[in-house]
């Protein structure tokens, strides 16, 4: 009789372990803020998607003035959800979907949506800035990667070992572009305008 008063004890321990687990698991997200890092504190932070909750914490807590949001097309629930909130809040909401699409006739590049995204990040007026992806792991790197080499002056190694050094690291996809699409980046985007400009002026120019 011990036996068997002992066994459903231990069974209902453990149906409420494994509850608490899964309550944890997707209920986390709904209280702590997802994947959130200080880029550069006072001003740069990046993280994932947040839930509502967590939003509104991170832009109090941070003082937020813009939130960049790199994922999903225009007209999606979280997309129209988290426009709403951000008017609520007052805070500059900019959409810049890192993906390669054709739009009016004109094709947009990963590299034209991290240039810009950089720059939205980079501009003091700004700044606090909040950038995200969904899951805060590679297109939000991509982003701190294209604001360092672009407007920070470091080099590629520097930018990947920053983000080598996170709680993240540097993730491959199988899907979409990662970081190994960076040197392309570097190379087109980067090193050009770092190139001196060796052309010399004509006469006429100098005039």
């Amino acid at each position: 009789m011990k036996r068997r008063v002992w066994a459903r004890r231990l069974a209902i321990v453990a149906l409420l372990a494994l509850a608490l687990q899964q309550a944890w698991r997707h209920g986390r997200d709904y209280v702590f803020p997802d994947k959130f890092l200080v880029v550069e504190e006072g001003k740069i932070y990046r993280g994932a998607w947040q839930q509502p909750w967590p939003m509104r914490r991170i832009i109090r807590n941070y003082r937020i003035k813009t939130i960049i949001a790199l994922a999903h097309p225009p007209g999606d629930p979280l997309v129209l959800r988290e426009q709403e909130l951000a008017r609520q809040m007052g805070v500059r909401w900019v959409h810049i979907p890192i993906v390669e699409k054709s739009a009016d006739g004109q094709r947009k590049t990963v590299a034209d949506a991290l240039e810009r995204a950089a720059a939205v990040v980079a501009d003091p007026a700004n700044q606090p800035v909040y950038f995200h992806c969904h899951h805060g792991l590679n297109r939000a790197a991509l982003v701190q990667i294209a604001y360092r080499t672009l407007h920070c002056g470091w080099s590629l190694d520097q930018a990947l070992q920053e983000i080598a050094r996170t709680p993240m690291g540097l993730v491959e996809v199988k899907h979409g572009v990662d970081y190994h699409y960076m040197p392309t980046f570097y190379e087109e985007r980067v090193l050009p305008r770092r190139r001196p400009q060796t052309a010399a002026a004509s006469p006429s120019e100098r005039k």
